[in-house]
């Protein structure tokens, strides 16, 4: 892709995640449009219509779909900050010849680090312990709690997050399980075949799977009813994964332990009876939220614009 670079190279930021740092950083010719906010982004759009050649866009800004692709003839790249794509149609763009780019394994340690902060807390209970403190009721809580050390871990999605999560189980002294459509050869954990068995076998189900269609609701009362009254479920993947509705009637009739949630299916909004079960702990889509993670969004960001643009 070659443009005239002494004219300003206008770069549509569709989402809010990173927008700020973005405008911040992009150098001359780059002129970052921060549209992720405005009623008015369509109209902003078309003033540009005829030179944007990307856009950069996130999970939870403005949808990359048919639409928006129709307002920009000369779309050929879209590059998404997160390691999903939910917010771009990939049917669509593929159609067009639209090369779309993620920052798919970037933020993998990160999010498998939280994860694992999620496991502690959940499995020790620190979360309620701390409240128990705070509001100077020291003891109230006797309920003795389990060692992780050599209990059973799943992990459902094996990727840049599922590997990195299953090294550090593997440190921790816990037998790592995992699924995925077909087994890794490659890797020393034992493989299922279905989502169900993996959650029957194991004590701590980790979901670190994509959204979309394929994977939506995977998670219901059976995989729930499998994990068992003595099972944490632990989701750093996406929140689309989990039926809610049975993850909460799980956890009110105790058919599992307790459960740790990064990710939810309509973000910002989270369901009421989760929020109020003392079975839950709860975090706002923090899983790859870190000054490492974001550097190297941002690096890679400005690499990808410049070979786009042959700078």
């Amino acid at each position: 892709m070659t443009q005239d670079t002494s004219a300003p190279l206008y770069i549509p930021i569709l989402g809010p995640w990173l927008a700020q740092e973005l405008c911040s950083m992009l150098p001359a010719p780059f002129k970052p449009l921060d549209v992720h906010a405005n009623p008015d982004y369509a109209g902003v759009l078309a003033t540009h219509a005829d030179t944007i050649r990307v856009v950069i866009c996130s999970t939870g800004g403005i949808s990359v779909n048919a639409q928006l692709m129709d307002q920009l003839p000369h779309l050929a790249l879209i590059l998404n900050l997160g390691a999903g794509a939910e917010s771009v149609d990939m049917a669509e763009a593929a159609r067009r010849n639209i090369q779309v780019l993620t920052g798919a394994g970037i933020n993998a340690v990160d999010v498998a680090e939280l994860a694992i902060g999620m496991m502690i807390a959940l499995a020790r209970r620190i979360h309620l312990i701390d409240q128990e403190v705070r509001q100077m009721q020291w003891g109230r809580d006797r309920q003795p709690v389990r060692r992780l050390a050599g209990r059973r871990a799943g992990i459902a999605g094996i990727g840049a997050i599922g590997q990195a999560l299953a090294k550090r189980l593997d440190a921790m002294d816990m037998q790592v399980h995992y699924f995925s459509r077909t087994a890794h050869m490659e890797l020393p954990w034992q493989h299922h075949t279905n989502l169900l068995s993996l959650a029957a076998e194991v004590d701590i189900l980790f979901l670190a799977l994509p959204g979309g269609t394929a994977t939506h609701h995977l998670v219901g009362a059976d995989v729930l009813q499998a994990l068992g009254k003595d099972g944490f479920l632990i989701n750093v993947g996406r929140g689309s994964v989990v039926d809610e509705a049975a993850l909460k009637e799980a956890l009110n009739h105790n058919h599992i332990a307790g459960a740790a949630l990064d990710v939810f299916e309509h973000e910002p909004h989270v369901p009421s009876g989760l929020i109020a079960s003392n079975q839950t702990l709860l975090q706002s889509h923090r899983g790859g939220f870190t000054v490492e993670a974001h550097t190297e969004v941002l690096v890679l960001t400005l690499q990808r614009l410049q070979h786009a643009f042959s700078l």
